[in-house]
């Protein structure tokens, strides 16, 4: 069952890690920030790029900008865990790809 968090953005128990989702879509919130933040998108690229409205993208941010802290902590830990596992080796190839 969907929980609503504001308009247009819901959380749905098991479905992207219980994390705030842009209704209708499994992209979260947290993809729609880092895309901006890191990957210098302007918001009408995120919405091409991902395929929803400008107002889906208005919501995400509109979220965010009420849940700075927990998003942010989120975003961290994700890549946190990401280099957690690239340490460990999982996500590169054991073998040359190309002589």
């Amino acid at each position: 069952m969907s929980e609503i968090l504001t308009p247009g953005i819901t959380r749905t128990e098991g479905v992207r890690g219980g994390r705030p989702c842009v209704e209708g879509t499994g992209i979260r919130v947290t993809d729609i920030v880092i895309a901006e933040r890191y990957g210098e998108c302007a918001r009408d690229e995120i919405s091409d790029e991902l395929g929803i409205t400008c107002e889906q993208v208005a919501a995400a941010f509109a979220y965010y900008k009420s849940n700075t802290a927990y998003i942010d902590a989120d975003i961290q830990r994700q890549f946190d865990n990401f280099d957690r596992l690239a340490k460990a080796g999982y996500g590169r190839p054991e073998a040359k790809i190309l002589s």
